[in-house]
């Protein structure tokens, strides 16, 4: 037996609908193998891969230059140091830019996410601007104010990205409820008229359970507090807490889903 006639097999789906299939593996895709463009990922990828071997090797002529303070061990150094930093901000700009990416891949309107999209775009661009400055640098001093100048200003820069990681696994809970909601609307028409008490009840549950998830996932978005990012970021529990509370509404959601996939069943599927 397949993995996918495994899975659905476990869901109890046997003969629904098409669209309810189709619904159901989407909501699995989601939770699984979210969407990835792949030119912002390679870019990403590619940029990264360019500073650790940059760095791997500065490290050596650093050494080199340690050991013999020669003028060309000297300035095969700076060079090198140039085109890794350049390599660092290109890498993290291309985050930045991937973290969009698969922001924007589930096509969602989510309001409370906007900001940190904002955020992401605006640290996109101050990592842009940064390996222009990189890259006009000549001597060792410039580098060495450069530097400075950058550590004051990277920590909130850099703490945006967790802060996009966790958007946007919560624009795929709202891509999930959009189609909760286009499945659920696409099989109310098709129930007994009118419907029997038992299924009316469950049909009113399903209503109240997802009102239940949509303010569970606006809350987690709420709580994504940009104005102590640099903070908030820092601490070992950012990630801990949200990925808890996105384990536990996707587990809803999937409870969710199998409600109403047993509806169609029970409701629509035998009495065709």
């Amino acid at each position: 037996m397949t993995l996918l006639r495994v899975i659905l097999a476990k869901a109890r789906i046997h003969s629904t609908t098409p669209y309810l299939v189709l619904f159901f593996l989407s909501f699995l895709a989601y939770i699984f193998a979210p969407p990835i463009l792949a030119t912002a990922k390679t870019d990403y990828d590619y940029q990264y891969g360019q500073y650790r071997l940059g760095y791997s090797e500065f490290l050596v002529l650093k050494q080199d230059y340690l050991n013999t303070p020669s003028l060309d061990n000297q300035q095969k150094a700076m060079l090198l140091a140039k085109q890794t930093i350049v390599s660092r901000d290109l890498a993290k700009a291309s985050l930045n830019l991937y973290l969009i990416d698969l922001i924007g891949s589930y096509k969602v309107d989510y309001e409370p996410i906007k900001p940190v999209l904002i955020s992401l775009d605006s640290a996109r661009q101050f990592f842009l601007m940064e390996a222009q400055k990189s890259q006009g640098v000549t001597t060792q001093a410039d580098l060495k104010k450069l530097s400075q100048k950058y550590q004051d200003s990277v920590p909130e820069k850099d703490s945006v990205s967790k802060f996009g990681i966790v958007a946007n696994k919560i624009a795929a809970l709202v891509r999930i409820q959009m189609d909760s909601k286009a499945a659920f609307d696409e099989l109310i028409p098709k129930l007994p008229n009118p419907m029997p008490t038992g299924l009316s009840a469950r049909v009113q549950e399903l209503t109240s359970s997802a009102k239940i998830i949509d303010d569970k996932i606006y809350l987690l978005a709420s709580n994504l507090n940009l104005a102590e990012a640099v903070a908030e970021s820092t601490t070992a529990i950012f990630f801990d807490s949200r990925i808890e509370k996105l384990v536990e509404i996707r587990t809803l959601q999937l409870d969710w889903i199998n409600r109403l996939i047993d509806i169609d069943i029970n409701y629509v599927q035998l009495q065709n």
